[in-house]
């Protein structure tokens, strides 16, 4: 028996031993690790790749179709209510109602971008006759190979241009879009800012453009839309039956021979076959592991799910092992993250700046009265997001009116929360009572 080698004993707390912070030390295991030292730099250099790539697998996979339509689907929904503060309720209905049609018809593509591209852009335009049109700009017509100094501060980046106190003050657009048929080339076409919205959801300080919010899975996304490929082509051929026939004596092994020469192996139901002694009948199996795959591939899913704030059901649609508890406290989780974006990102970046800039348009076409103070009405608006679907009506419900009884909500938080606009509810319940006493 070979002696202990006690000298390793003095290596023991050199092995264990953990000084200072891990994240900033170094070592092997840190080795290709990769590190972010330039964030705005970063992204803005992969900005492009991950967009084109994004778009691509949008259009091909059925996981990258998935996460753009069902983040637009959850942000959303069947549209923003706008509701004016203005005193008179008729006026007030006219423009929530005009502007509604203005704004939501354009929200579904305006998100899309957002989540597919990283970024949209929304011109205001003015027609001749004072109506207020909606353009909105691919991104890459923003032209990000435009970046200069202009002194005193203030500088071009990516296409957006910055005064010396860090405030956009315009775009630089680009005549046509990159790969248009036809299109012109030019110089870009200098923007006020306050004629164009800019919709991204910036990751780091100092952020001046957009990512997509495929980033963090799109290698992860091609690679399993590449395994999933590769296992129906595994069952594909695992559906072709290959026998080998072995037979020691080199003949047919007890198969007939057809007129033609050719031995007949061909297979019947309940057929029996004697073979010679020695000789055997094998068959491949391509088969084998597609059910661990399977579970791999789901195991991938989760993770692609988890890189873009999805819930995995919500990615694949599959509710195999889904019972209702773990349900409901994924749909919670996601939920808070989409109102978020729907207040800070799509009321506060969108719809607010928009309507403002909608009612100026509005008094420039003489529409509304010119009047500063008659224009603090107008000015003033809220905007209701759309609802969610119940998971559980009947016990949503109770808990909903047991926290009005008991003061904790009001009825236009309720009826807010449902994307309903509680005006416009208590409208139809006076009808619906004017009704049931016309009956009676």
């Amino acid at each position: 028996m070979m002696p202990f080698p006690f000298s390793m004993l003095k290596n023991i707390p050199r092995i264990f031993r953990r000084s200072g912070i891990e994240a900033g030390g170094g070592g092997r295991r840190w080795q290709g690790a990769p590190m972010l030292g330039a964030p705005t730099q970063s992204t803005l250099a992969a900005r492009g790749p991950a967009m084109a790539r994004a778009s691509a697998l949008y259009v091909n996979t059925p996981q990258g179709n998935r996460i753009v339509e069902a983040w637009t689907a959850a942000l959303v929904g069947k549209g923003f209510h706008a509701r004016s503060q203005h005193p008179d309720r008729n006026v007030a209905y006219q423009l929530n109602t005009t502007f509604e049609l203005l704004a939501n018809a354009h929200l579904p593509t305006i998100i899309r971008a957002m989540v597919r591209d990283g970024e949209a852009f929304v011109q205001l335009v003015t027609d001749p006759d004072g109506k207020l049109r909606l353009r909105q700009i691919p991104a890459d017509q923003i032209d990000p190979s435009l970046t200069r100094d202009l002194g005193n501060g203030a500088r071009i980046i990516a296409g957006i241009e910055f005064d010396g106190e860090e405030q956009v003050q315009a775009y630089h657009v680009l005549p046509e879009a990159p790969g248009t048929p036809f299109g012109m080339i030019g110089a870009p076409i200098r923007v006020p800012a306050s004629d164009m919205l800019h919709l991204f959801d910036p990751l780091f300080p100092g952020q001046v453009r957009g990512l997509s919010w495929l980033s963090p899975v799109l290698l992860k996304l091609r690679d399993r839309d590449e395994a999933s490929d590769a296992l129906l082509m595994q069952l594909k051929v695992a559906s072709l039956i290959t026998g080998f026939v072995r037979d020691p004596e080199g003949g047919a092994a007890g198969f007939g021979e057809s007129p033609d020469g050719s031995v007949n192996v061909s297979l019947e139901p309940g057929a029996m076959r004697i073979l010679p002694p020695g000789a055997e009948v094998t068959f491949s199996q391509p088969g084998q592991g597609l059910q661990q795959a399977v579970d791999f591939l789901r195991g991938q899913d989760r993770e692609i799910a988890s890189g873009v704030g999805l819930t995995f059901e919500a990615l694949t649609g599959d509710l195999e092992r889904t019972n209702y508890s773990s349900a409901r406290v994924g749909l919670l989780e996601f939920r808070r993250r989409a109102e978020m974006l729907q207040r800070n990102l799509i009321e506060a970046r969108f719809l607010r700046p928009l309507w403002q800039r909608w009612i100026d348009a509005q008094v420039l076409a003489g529409v509304i009265p010119a009047d500063p103070k008659e224009l603090v009405d107008f000015r003033s608006a809220r905007f209701v997001s759309p609802g969610w679907a119940w998971v559980d009506p009947q016990n949503e419900v109770a808990a909903e009116v047991a926290a009005i009884d008991a003061r904790l909500k009001s009825r236009e938080e309720v009826v807010a929360g449902r994307g309903r606009d509680i005006d416009d509810l208590d409208e139809e319940l006076a009808r619906d009572a004017q009704a049931g006493r016309a009956v009676q």
